[in-house]
Order: C-alpha cells, then sequence, then structure tokens
C-alpha cells in the first residue's frame, strides 16, 4: 500500500484523480495550522478533507473573525461563491487535529464533470458540508455566549465524540481560545463557563491535555434548562 505524506493512496478521491487525470496537490496541516483563501479570480481551488477536522474563520478587513463551520472528512472546502465579497473578506481553514485536503481548480474539474459517479460524489460532498455550515450557524445564532458554548459541546459530541461508559469525548484537542474563536467570544468569559459546568459535574477538562470530556448529566441539564 503506497503512502503519500502518510496518507495511503487507496484513498477514494486520490484515485479518483489519478484515473481521471485531474491536476491536484496534498497538503498536510499539522494541529493549528491554518491555510488562507482568497477569492481573486474565476478559476479558483477547492479542497476536499480526505482526513482530520478544521474549521473556518469569516475574517474581515478590521481583523474580526466569524467561525462559519466545522469540517472533517469528507466535507468540501471551496469559497468561490464569495466573488462579491473579495476585496473585503478572506477566509482562515484552521487544523484542529492533523489534516490532509486534497487541492484542485475547478476548471480541471469541469472538463470531466459530465463522468455521472464523480458528479454524483460532489453533490454529495456539497450537501454534507451545507450541513456543516447549518450547524455552526445554529450555535452562533444564539444571543448568550453560554448557550452558544453548551451548543458547541453539542455538536462536538454529536459530530466527532467517543462515547464511554458515563461520557462523550471530543478525540481532538480543544483549546479555550479555540472555543473563544468559534463562538465569537473570549478566553476569560469561555473560562468562567466552562469553570461553573465542571462545577456542576457536566463536564471535565484537561487543561494541559485540552482534553474536553461531557458527561451525559449535560444532556439533561439541557433537558431542564430547554436550551435548544
Amino acid at each position: 500500500m503506497h503512502k503519500l505524506f502518510g496518507l495511503s493512496m487507496n484513498n477514494q478521491w486520490v484515485q479518483l484523480f489519478l484515473e481521471l487525470n485531474i491536476p491536484f496537490y496534498i497538503y498536510k496541516l499539522n494541529k493549528g495550522d491554518s491555510i488562507i483563501y482568497k477569492c481573486k479570480n474565476k478559476n479558483s481551488s477547492a479542497a476536499i478533507i480526505l482526513h482530520g477536522t478544521v474549521y473556518i474563520l469569516k475574517m474581515f478587513t478590521n481583523a474580526e473573525g466569524v467561525c462559519i463551520a466545522i469540517l472533517n472528512y469528507n466535507n468540501i472546502i471551496d469559497f468561490h461563491f464569495s466573488t462579491l465579497e473579495k476585496d473585503y473578506v478572506y477566509y482562515k481553514v484552521i487544523a484542529l487535529e492533523e489534516t490532509y485536503l486534497i487541492n484542485f481548480y475547478w476548471w480541471d474539474f469541469i472538463s470531466v464533470f459530465n463522468y455521472l459517479p464523480i458528479a454524483i460524489k460532489i453533490l454529495y460532498l456539497f450537501r454534507n458540508t451545507l450541513k456543516k455550515y447549518e450547524m455552526i450557524s445554529y450555535v452562533i445564532s444564539h444571543k448568550s455566549i453560554r448557550y452558544r458554548f453548551i451548543q458547541l459541546l453539542v455538536l462536538l459530541c454529536q459530530e466527532f465524540g467517543t462515547v464511554n461508559n458515563h461520557s462523550i469525548k471530543i478525540p481532538f484537542e480543544v483549546s479555550q481560545t479555540t472555543i473563544s474563536r468559534i463562538i465569537g467570544s473570549n478566553t476569560i468569559t469561555v473560562n468562567k463557563i466552562m469553570r461553573d459546568l465542571i462545577s456542576q459535574l457536566l463536564i471535565k477538562y484537561i487543561v494541559k491535555k485540552k482534553t474536553l470530556i461531557c458527561y451525559f448529566a449535560l444532556l439533561t441539564y439541557l433537558r431542564n434548562n430547554k436550551i435548544n
């Protein structure tokens, strides 16, 4: 089994791009690494996540940013739809864990788009990716930072969590800085909310390892407080 930068060459997208002679690049992001995307021309690039998890910040000229999605395996990163905003915003893709992206240009891809199987695969990617954008939009829709934080916990547990006897563990490091960026707050507020949830035995946070664990009691808390 051949590997490219530690990634199996048997990956379905790598194989498909090779078979159809679509030029591509594979990028490896270590935890905390980031890539900047700017929409400058019509032949913009896109990327499919082969492995790992990232979150995306929409950055404005005043240096403020808004989290618009948390994406993982088989989601697509594409900002071509934002051409009208190209002079005012850019997008920052930040890895939450070791991540591999296969990057390509739409112009190269469109030339083989009449190949039905790949067209169906891409539509499937867009559908699943749209759901991820909607999830973060729902988190951010809460006016209360506390509710945003709790809904983010639910999202992380639902999409990425590993279930144990009485808890759900998030499999990658989640720093308070990352949480504050995602929910549009600051580390002081996040730390205060986190300490309160810890005191109620709803979550556990291992500071040195940045490990986040949610106890099942958190679900009861959500139901009793009607946080939805």
